[in-house]
């Protein structure tokens, strides 16, 4: 092979590697176990689906103390950003372990599935290192997460839950690895629709990327039809299996090898699968990253895939500003946005075998800084699926009260969940022991309830 030739093959093969997904990171995630490996080769699917809302979405106003003391004192904190008790539409928690709840107007879409069991909600979760009170944090009397209200910082901490290791991988990293070593298309058992994210970083068997229009292809000769394309193709798999003595061209032209025809294949198969039946929401990206998701699981059987983990996003939580003009249209792309994706499941026969969870950056100050909210700690989130004990609110709602006892400073709500245990209770579902989930989830030693309960 001479320089040119040699040059533009590892140029071609850098771009493809990475719009693959397969390029590993050689962070090793631990010798597979036998629980994992059983787990991985049982036959019963599960998946995981990370729904994360990037910039700190405001869950406050999401779910809402909805009469009495506890919603007076959530109207004063927050002001002209109050949603008005008239519009908030009612919930009936199972357990009735709080006052009465309000759902926001723009989520209507969800109340079906709170009301039908296939929804629940999470209440005030953070990032924390150990429990603690807002008296606690205002004393100084626990450690806290580094970089606390730092968008950056907090968004590693939420999905990588190692704090200790800036550079280890993600956790939904981590325990993908376990499961991968049991699967026979090890680098289809993590995917992402959004690209690269802390949460899938860092794996031995690397995400495999996507976007909802279909498996990203090899620019320039991935149009059979076309006369001055394929003599390309056929150029590049040439160039493929010829004989390499330098390590690092070998190592590149093997993983081109299988980026290439793992990307064709999960491609033919979505062209057979065809479309779904479900209308996907017009305009509106999550739902469409959700068709995909549905749409892969739909043909996981000819991969013979038997664990995954999906990562999807939806952006513009960041409401400094303009926020009441912002949330509506926010709200009601993710409600409708999961909605359609329960329906979805229903459709393709795997509404038993899938959970989805919101993550974000934290929640938001319970204060309005004139016109939106700041960086907050403590917030709501959203779970889902038929495996969970839906139509509820599991942990404590704080007071939404500003100076009140759940309140560090400056409207910041402590959180009284931490994000560990609301990895490990989705960990544990999927089938990792709690061995496993101990030592994916280094903090969770801290803390006593291991299992939150919104899973069955």
């Amino acid at each position: 092979m001479n320089k040119f030739t040699r040059r533009r093959f590892l140029e071609l093969g850098c771009r493809t590697i990475v719009g693959s997904g397969l390029v590993g990171a050689g962070v090793a995630g631990g010798s597979v176990t036998n629980a994992a490996h059983a787990q991985a080769t049982s036959g019963n699917y599960k998946a995981l689906v990370c729904i994360h809302l990037n910039g700190g979405n405001d869950g406050f106003n999401m779910i809402v103390p909805a009469a009495g003391a506890a919603y007076n004192e959530y109207a004063n904190g927050r002001g002209h950003l109050a949603v008005p008790a008239s519009d908030l539409l009612q919930l009936n928690p199972a357990t009735a372990n709080t006052t009465a709840i309000g759902l926001n107007p723009h989520m209507a879409a969800l109340k079906p599935s709170f009301e039908n069991g296939s929804l629940g909600f999470q209440a005030n979760v953070g990032t924390m290192l150990e429990p603690g009170s807002a008296e606690d944090v205002r004393n100084k009397s626990i450690r806290l997460p580094e970089q606390l209200f730092s968008h950056n910082d907090q968004t590693r901490q939420w999905q990588k839950l190692n704090h200790t290791h800036h550079s280890d991988a993600g956790w939904g990293a981590r325990a993908s690895d376990l499961i991968a070593k049991g699967q026979a298309n090890r680098n289809l058992t993590s995917i992402s629709l959004t690209g690269s994210n802390n949460w899938q970083a860092g794996s031995e068997f690397s995400a495999f990327n996507i976007d909802s229009e279909g498996v990203r292809s090899y620019s320039g000769m991935d149009n059979y039809s076309a006369d001055w394309q394929l003599p390309r193709r056929e150029a590049f798999i040439e160039l493929l299996h010829a004989q390499y003595n330098n390590v690092f061209e070998k190592a590149y032209a093997e993983l081109q090898t299988r980026a290439l025809v793992l990307s064709t294949n999960v491609g033919a198969a979505l062209a057979k699968r065809g479309e779904l039946q479900t209308p996907v929401p017009a305009d509106n990206p999550l739902a469409a990253q959700l068709a995909m998701v549905a749409k892969l699981i739909s043909v996981k059987d000819e991969f013979s895939l038997y664990r995954q983990f999906f990562y999807v996003e939806l952006g513009g939580f960041d409401t400094h500003d303009y926020q009441l003009e912002k949330q509506p249209a926010l709200y009601r792309k993710i409600a409708e946005a999961m909605a359609f994706f329960n329906q979805a499941l229903v459709e393709i026969g795997y509404q038993d075998d899938v959970v989805s969870f919101t993550t974000s950056d934290f929640g938001r100050t319970v204060t309005s800084n004139g016109d939106g909210t700041d960086h907050g700690w403590g917030n709501h989130h959203i779970v889902m699926g038929n495996p969970v004990n839906g139509g509820d609110i599991f942990g404590l709602m704080p007071r939404i009260l500003v100076n009140g006892p759940d309140d560090s400073r400056n409207g910041r709500i402590v959180p009284t969940t931490s994000v560990s245990q609301y990895a490990a209770t989705m960990l544990q579902w999927l089938g990792l022991s709690q061995n496993e989930v101990d030592q994916l989830l280094p903090s969770l030693a801290n803390f006593n309830q291991k299992n939150l309960g919104f899973l069955s």
